[in-house]
């Protein structure tokens, strides 16, 4: 009877070593790969790439394609409210960081709207990627962004829980 009365006091205590508040507040380091490399751990890869001839697609956005790969064992959730993108640019402005637009139809519904309806259909935000799935995502950023300076996609996708710093290729 004593040998499980420590049990139970031991497992309580190791209980609340792992459950520690600050420890849960914590948030996970950024990972930094180059585009198109396989995130270790994760199972996807990401990269992305400009297009100028995309410029004309929404009246003052420019467009951004992200393709992901999904070489998991899990079904990655989507979520254009709660995923995040940005990009950093350098060049004449040094390294200044601007967030994409995932989601166009909520952001801006007059630009949308101006997008042909066939098109729409194409570039709406994936809400999953399926195991061994490939995607390209189309995000949109201001017109004035020079998104041709781009040097990195910061990503923060909610069902995975951590920020992924993915280089572009130079």
């Amino acid at each position: 009877m004593k040998n499980n009365k420590w049990i139970v006091i031991f497992i309580i205590v190791l209980s609340f070593l792992y459950l520690n508040p600050a420890e849960a507040g914590k948030k996970s380091k950024p990972v930094e790969v180059y585009g198109g490399v396989p995130i270790p751990g994760v199972g996807i890869a990401i990269d992305a790439s400009y297009d100028a001839r995309l410029d004309n697609l929404a009246p003052g956005y420019r467009v951004l394609n992200v393709a992901i790969v999904n070489e998991s064992l899990n079904i990655i959730a989507l979520d254009p409210t709660k995923d995040e993108w940005w990009i950093k640019v350098s060049g004449k402005q040094k390294k200044k960081k601007y967030k994409l637009i995932s989601d166009l139809r909520t952001e801006d519904a007059k630009a949308w709207n101006q997008i042909p309806e066939q098109v729409r259909k194409m570039i709406s935000y994936p809400l999953a990627l399926p195991i061994g799935g490939r995607q390209v995502i189309d995000l949109f950023v201001a017109e004035d962004v020079p998104v041709e300076e781009f040097t990195d996609l910061i990503v923060l996708l909610n069902s995975v829980g951590t920020t992924f710093i993915i280089k572009a290729r130079q």
